[in-house]
């Protein structure tokens, strides 16, 4: 996930997830990056506290 205003940014940051075998997905504006930041916490808690392990992912499908 990666949140941004300037579209050159976002570029660069899509080829840095990309490169490092993810998929990226656009979050929308810098603005709702402190809501990512959350979340990224809460599903490293789960996998690694919970039953789940750390092999445990979410996976963003998209409809």
């Amino acid at each position: 996930m990666y949140c941004g205003d300037d579209a050159k940014s976002k570029k660069i940051a899509v080829a840095l997830i990309r490169d490092a075998g993810f998929d990226p997905v656009d979050a929308g504006p810098l603005r709702i990056a402190r809501y990512t930041e959350p979340f990224t916490l809460l599903v490293a808690q789960l996998a690694y506290e919970g039953k789940s392990g750390p092999e445990m992912a979410y996976r963003f499908e998209w409809f």
